[in-house]
């Protein structure tokens, strides 16, 4: 997924822009979330979840030019700036789509889910995958829509959409916490 072209553009022309830390969170939900710390009378423990950013096309160019750098850290390219991401839980939430037997995945920022490599479940009870697009889990609130059936080669419990993508990898509990067994920065500084 190729950077938006005026984003390539910028960044060629002014090379040399600080990037920005603890000013956008990603929520449990898959929202972008603005900490304006400059704000007159911010308050941390107030103001420190954020305000949800809810306008489409700002929300479409994030989730375009949004990416992981070599140290598992995910910001977002804005123009020639680099935003990096504090995330509540996952750099990516993949929603199911469609109805059994044909779901298919998608993320938070609107990309098709072609491959899983991975597939493995916490202690709160979030299936997480590493993807062709990297590594997320499943939207808790559609846990419920997966196609729980089970064909002769699939295991126990292992949702069809997932196992689909999946091939034969096996489903296993992690034994790290997500961001050191799938190698992203919750908390980039």
């Amino acid at each position: 997924m190729p950077l938006d072209d005026l984003v390539q553009k910028a960044m060629s022309r002014w090379p040399n822009v600080p990037a920005m830390f603890g000013w956008l969170r990603l929520d449990r939900r898959g929202r972008w979330m603005l900490i304006d710390r400059g704000a007159p009378g911010f308050d941390e423990a107030l103001h420190g979840s954020g305000s949800e950013i809810t306008s489409p096309p700002i929300v479409d160019f994030i989730g375009r030019n949004y990416r992981v750098n070599e140290q598992g850290r995910w910001a977002w390219q804005n123009g020639p700036q680099r935003v990096y991401v504090d995330l509540d839980l996952a750099p990516l939430y993949f929603r199911v789509m469609g109805e059994a037997p044909t779901q298919s995945l998608i993320t938070h920022t609107g990309y098709p889910v072609a491959v899983i490599t991975q597939v493995a479940t916490d202690e709160a009870g979030n299936v997480w995958l590493m993807s062709d697009l990297g590594p997320g889990c499943i939207d808790d609130r559609d846990l419920g829509a997966l196609d729980l059936s089970l064909s002769e080669s699939a295991q126990p419990s292992a949702p069809a959409a997932v196992l689909r993508l999946l091939g034969e990898h096996a489903i296993e509990p992690l034994n790290a916490p997500p961001s050191i067994a799938f190698g992203f920065d919750p908390r980039p500084r």
